[in-house]
């Protein structure tokens, strides 16, 4: 398809995913800050007759917001590796236009069911943190990649994004440098000829 070899859109699409990911952990950071610094100045919210200690039981609004707001890290991740894979599967249908449709449908339904499930496996078999799970589903995809288009950039890829966001920083900066890493080899790739053009 044009210029660079396919697997520059996987490598993008994950990197965005990772902005995205970032910005949604940001902003829902900020507006429990907001909501903190909110209770603090309006004072606790008890009702007469109520004690310090019944608090908990007549939360106000902002406490509400303060700490109902946002996904769990482990679900954005969730959500959006099947964002990856999904848009993944769509790129190389057009890409490589399947003779067999049914079994490459099939095939992306059961890459999409295998993310929640190899979650659950590394969350109670393995008891992996909430924060880890995801950049190594991310890892384990970019290998699966890797393979797929025996490709050494990508293992290489895939080897600097693991460093980054699994084994130095599994945390905001591990995501927003792993990103960088993965739009890095993306605009590489893209700019490469492709091997079988002329």
């Amino acid at each position: 398809m044009g210029r660079g070899p396919r697997f520059w859109f996987p490598l993008a699409l994950l990197g965005f995913a990772e902005i995205a990911l970032a910005a949604v952990q940001l902003l829902s950071r900020r507006s429990q800050a907001e909501a903190q610094s909110a209770n603090l100045l309006l004072g606790p919210v008890v009702p007469p007759g109520a004690t310090e200690y019944s608090r908990g039981y007549f939360l106000s609004q902002g406490d509400f917001h303060a700490w109902g707001a946002g996904l769990p890290a482990e679900t954005a991740w969730l959500i959006a590796l099947g964002v990856v894979v999904a848009g993944a599967a769509v790129w190389y249908a057009i890409a490589l236009r399947p003779a067999r449709t049914g079994r490459f449908v099939l095939g992306a339904i059961a890459a999409l069911l295998a993310v929640p499930l190899l979650d659950l496996v590394g969350s109670w078999q393995f008891r992996i943190g909430d924060g880890l799970r995801g950049p190594l589903l991310a890892t384990l995809g970019l290998l699966i990649l890797a393979a797929y288009e025996r490709s050494r950039f990508v293992l290489l890829t895939t080897v600097a994004f693991a460093l980054v966001a699994v084994v130095l920083s599994a945390d905001m900066a591990g995501v927003l440098g792993s990103a960088m890493i993965l739009l890095a080899a993306a605009f590489v790739a893209l700019l490469r000829r492709n091997p079988e053009m002329p």
